[in-house]
């Protein structure tokens, strides 16, 4: 029966997918039909926006056309355009960072167009990327920001669109008062637009926020209104959404009958259209309401076709997920041996998922830096040549009788400007650099946070159950009844380390106590048979600015690091003095030394590190070496005046 019904939607599903490409083949019949270039570009990036929801590199093929063709024909707006549906189909791809980059490029064309409309438009798509990658706060904010445009430009699609984007945030923060009140006022302009897709996706969030507040016969409801639309204008890949929220008010209110039945006409959807991501998400959903019942065969079969669906579409987020509940289900069947290697594999997936999100943000912090500087550049000579230009174009006219005076007047003009010039070469990358550290700490305190509270906690509850297993259990023998004791260890362990590593990126210390207890707390750690560390420090009573303190004893923490992996070295002394005129810090070890005077020393990465911080807070650092007979690293940081 299960067949026939998956069987019978497919074909009704595989019916409306014809019958809704005919907005795209409508689209086609106008291209080879389209006078001008211009109707061209405009027509490309509507095939693009209309195909993202079917074929994602079909709708990357036609914007990277319409920019093309804009570019060709000098049209600005259609280039806009393109860059935000090639930012859009990217996202939809998962690949965020480059989905970013796309919405900068229009972003900042629309700003030199001085066009209100576009600009929103990038607001708002930036504001979906930090949606995208859970960075709320400032999803709203970007919101707001285009919300405030369309207002002032009375674009009502526009107002809808920000406001249901906002909501969308809101309900992920668990914010359901504020969300439904956006939703309500967008539903409301409704009979202002003819944009069907705006009004499901809108319907769609508001049943989402009812379904969370156990308000079923309302979410309902609201569920059937939605299908009854998207029946209506055809807009069949967007009724799966309508019935996955279904299944899930039924599966929560214990129906699990009416749940299963909504569950497989979504997968009937989403398979006509391949997309595995939502597939993997289906048998998620059926897979945990097996576990709910105890059906624990079912639940598993549910999980690993999830698992298998989630890595073919790159969808680790779920994949975490399912191997995490899969691990629950092995625990609960006495498979315990399966359960630790799920469980292992769900860590691996979690730890993968938080080196990404670091390395795309450095990537694009790094890309940030680059940019800004030769954009600064380019402004710069720019401003010099425009300069020397006008000097030329004076001394042409000028009198003959002035000529000496003027040529003096040009050379040590020149000399002005290209003193200024470097100077602001020299202020702009200075600038970038702050800039740089500054998101370095902010990044580290951010994965260490994510270690503590994340990864961290899931440890020690995988610790606390394991412990509370042991008592459950009945061993063979003794060696049984070791491994698992060595088990737990190495759970105890990964705590310990996972603390140490968090602490190691942003110490405890620091944040509550200051530079000198963080430096004291991380000396404290390291083994005095191998090296003993001395630590003076005078006047550090008082709390120092927090980008000093944490410069500070980063440069620190290099220094030691250093001595300990390439001095050779038994003792250290460190002194920390806060005077008038600013603060001194040695750091000074009996170890093998070193030719300072050689470049290769001068230019390793650790050196540079410890320069480049020390320069930030317009400080000095020396290193004194000498081969056999150590090595004293001298800093000074002035106090800002």
């Amino acid at each position: 029966m299960r067949f026939l019904l998956f069987a019978f939607f497919f074909v009704l599903n595989f019916q409306k997918i014809n019958a809704q490409n005919a907005t795209l083949d409508n689209f086609f019949i106008q291209l080879k039909s389209a006078k001008t270039d211009i109707e061209k570009v405009d027509l490309y990036n509507n095939i693009s926006s209309e195909a993202r929801v079917r074929k994602v590199d079909t709708a990357i093929y036609f914007a990277k056309e319409a920019i093309a063709l804009a570019t060709k024909i000098d049209y600005p707006v259609g280039i806009v355009n393109g860059n935000i549906r090639l930012s859009h189909a990217y996202s939809l791809k998962g690949k965020f960072t480059l989905s970013l980059e796309y919405t900068k490029k229009a972003a900042a064309l629309a700003t030199s167009l001085k066009n209100d409309s576009l600009i929103a438009y990038c607001f708002l798509s930036e504001a979906g990327h930090h949606y995208n990658i859970s960075n709320y706060d400032l999803g709203i904010e970007l919101a707001l920001k285009s919300l405030k445009y369309f207002e002032t430009e009375k674009h009502t699609l526009g107002i809808i669109k920000s406001k249901s984007l906002m909501s969308q945030i809101y309900q992920l923060k668990n914010d359901l008062p504020k969300a439904e009140k956006l939703l309500q006022e967008t539903i409301s302009l409704f009979t202002k637009v003819d944009d069907a897709r705006m009004k499901a996706s809108t319907m769609h969030t508001l049943a989402n926020v009812y379904g969370m507040q156990e308000k079923y016969a309302e979410a309902l409801k609201l569920d059937k209104e939605g299908l009854a639309l998207c029946d209506k204008e055809n807009m069949i890949f967007l009724t799966s959404q309508f019935y996955d929220n279904m299944a899930n008010c039924y599966m929560y209110s214990g129906k699990h009958d009416s749940a299963t039945k909504y569950f497989n006409i979504c997968l009937s959807i989403d398979s006509a259209f391949d997309s595995k991501k939502q597939m993997s998400d289906t048998y998620l959903n059926l897979g945990n309401m097996a576990l709910m019942q105890k059906k624990f065969i079912e639940a598993e079969k549910y999980f690993l076709t999830s698992i298998e669906l989630s890595t073919a579409s790159g969808y680790k987020q779920g994949k975490y997920e399912a191997l995490n509940l899969l691990a629950e289900v092995y625990n609960k069947s006495n498979k315990h041996n399966e359960a630790i290697v799920t469980l292992k594999k769900a860590y691996k997936v979690k730890d993968s998922i938080i080196n990404e999100r670091s390395e795309n943000k450095l990537i694009e912090l790094e890309t940030v830096y680059e940019t800004e500087k030769k954009e600064q550049q380019l402004k710069l000579q720019q401003i010099k040549i425009s300069r020397k230009n006008y000097l030329i174009g004076g001394l042409g006219i000028a009198a003959i009788s002035l000529l000496l005076f003027g040529f003096t007047f040009y050379k040590k003009r020149e000399a002005q400007n290209k003193l200024a010039l470097q100077k602001e070469i020299l202020h702009q990358q200075e600038i970038a650099t702050n800039a740089i550290l500054e998101a370095e700490e902010k990044e580290r305190q951010r994965i260490a946070r994510d270690l503590h509270d994340g990864v961290g906690q899931v440890m020690s509850a995988a610790k606390m159950n394991l412990s509370a297993f042991e008592n459950e259990i009945n061993f063979k023998d003794g060696h049984q009844k070791l491994q698992f004791e060595k088990i737990i260890n190495l759970v105890d362990e990964g705590c310990k380390e996972v603390r140490h590593v968090s602490h190691q990126m942003m110490p405890n210390a620091l944040l509550k106590a200051g530079l000198s207890s963080a430096i004291k707390e991380f000396i404290d750690k390291i083994d005095s048979k191998t090296l003993k560390v001395n630590l003076y420090t005078e006047g550090l009573n008082e709390r120092l600015d927090n980008n000093v303190e944490t410069v500070l004893y980063r440069v620190i923490q290099e220094c030691v690091n250093n001595v300990i992996k390439h001095s050779g070295a038994n003792q250290l002394d460190i002194s920390l003095i806060k005077d008038i005129d600013g603060i001194s810090a040695t750091v000074e070890d009996n170890g093998k030394g070193f030719d300072s005077r050689a470049k290769i020393n001068k230019d390793g990465i650790g050196v540079k590190n410890i320069k480049t911080r020390i320069e930030y807070l317009k400080g000095t650092v020396e290193f004194d070496s000498t081969v056999g007979k150590g090595t004293l690293v001298a800093i000074h940081v002035p106090f800002a005046k």
